[in-house]
């Protein structure tokens, strides 16, 4: 825990190199590995770190950034791991190296029959030993090149975390011990921790991590366009090109709407005199043929001149029953022949 930058509030390691225990051609590099990373997150010092330097004090100062990606429909990210179709086999926080290494492993365990001795395993599952599987190192090999080459599909499956931690390191070197104080730091280092350091300066490093300033720097994204930029962009552009306000916008949008009411009335009234005109006549005709007089109004009705006169002929009451003119159609409705000279004989000059 640090509550004050600086490189006396920070963490100091005296490490032993220990080159004499060194295989050769395993190992051709002299000193330590060092790497910054979250509590949280596992070390994988092949893809990450830096190397010490034996005899020299290194002082590394630190500022931590932290990336926000938005996911869904604006990135291929997840938050937690688990809409990925791979098992973290490390029990921590899900990162991109976590999920392509469990994906190697599982490979490892179904084309091999063992786990890989770097890696965690599953429960019931064994590590490779050449007792029992005496042709694990090809099998991991032949699984390495088709690792390699993403034939296995594990960059593919594994996507980046919306959310990734990172540290910024800038690292000073000095010598150390100096000439004047070699000989009493290598004695109290002795007697501190019961340990005779024999080829003194080429057998210890120092390392000094700090933090350069007490603040992080968040890099969020956010849409490039939203919906009040789309519409804002949408409305300049429509006054731009048509040079046109919302009052504009609203008129026009009443006469598309006037213009279908007005359409859709035309073609209803072409429908109505297609279907229903023509047989609109003949049924006048047949009801008012089929109406009694008396049920007639009043004015059809033939008034008598008196009191005294006489009930209508037949000849009357049959002209009475003449169908009216056909309005719906632009001809004259012709009338039926019986009809027809009933109504001629009724009206003749000097009849009463």
């Amino acid at each position: 825990m640090s509550s004050m930058p600086g490189i006396d509030n920070g963490l100091s390691l005296t490490l032993r190199t220990e080159q004499n225990d060194y295989i050769p051609l395993l190992s051709t590099v002299t000193g330590a590995r060092v790497m910054v990373h979250g509590q949280n997150e596992p070390a994988f010092m092949d893809d990450g770190g830096f190397n010490l330097r034996p005899g020299v004090e290194t002082s590394i100062s630190m500022k931590k950034e932290t990336l926000d990606r938005l996911g869904g429909n604006y990135g291929d990210c997840t938050n937690n791991g688990s809409d990925v179709p791979v098992t973290n086999l490390y029990h921590s926080k899900y990162t991109q190296q976590v999920c392509i290494r469990s994906c190697f492993q599982e490979s490892m365990i179904k084309e091999c029959g063992c786990a890989y001795i770097f890696y965690p395993r599953p429960k019931d599952v064994e590590y490779c030993d050449y007792w029992k599987h005496d042709s694990w190192g090809y099998c991991y090999y032949k699984l390495q090149d088709a690792f390699s080459s993403d034939r296995l599909g594990c960059f593919t499956k594994c996507r980046k975390p919306c959310s990734v931690t990172s540290y910024w390191l800038s690292a000073g070197y000095s010598r150390w011990p100096s000439v004047k104080s070699q000989d009493w730091i290598f004695q109290m280092l002795s007697l501190q921790n019961n340990y005779t350091i024999k080829n003194k300066r080429n057998g210890v490093a120092k390392l000094n991590i700090f933090f350069k300033e007490l603040k992080y720097k968040t890099i969020s994204e956010s849409p490039s366009v939203t919906m009040v930029t789309l519409l804002s962009n949408l409305g300049s552009q429509w006054s731009l090109w048509f040079g046109s306000s919302v009052l504009s916008v609203v008129e026009m949008a009443e006469l598309v709407f006037d213009l279908m009411v007005i359409t859709f009335l035309m073609l209803l009234r072409r429908f109505r005199s297609r279907y229903w005109s023509p047989g609109r006549g003949r049924r006048g005709a047949q009801e008012v043929a089929s109406t009694p007089a008396s049920s007639l109004p009043s004015h059809v009705h033939p008034q008598s001149p008196s009191p005294t006169s006489s009930a209508p002929s037949p000849d009357t009451s049959l002209a009475l029953t003449a169908p009216p003119p056909a309005y719906a159609t632009l001809g004259p409705c012709p009338a039926p022949s019986s009809l027809a000279g009933a109504s001629s004989s009724a009206f003749h000059p000097g009849e009463p």
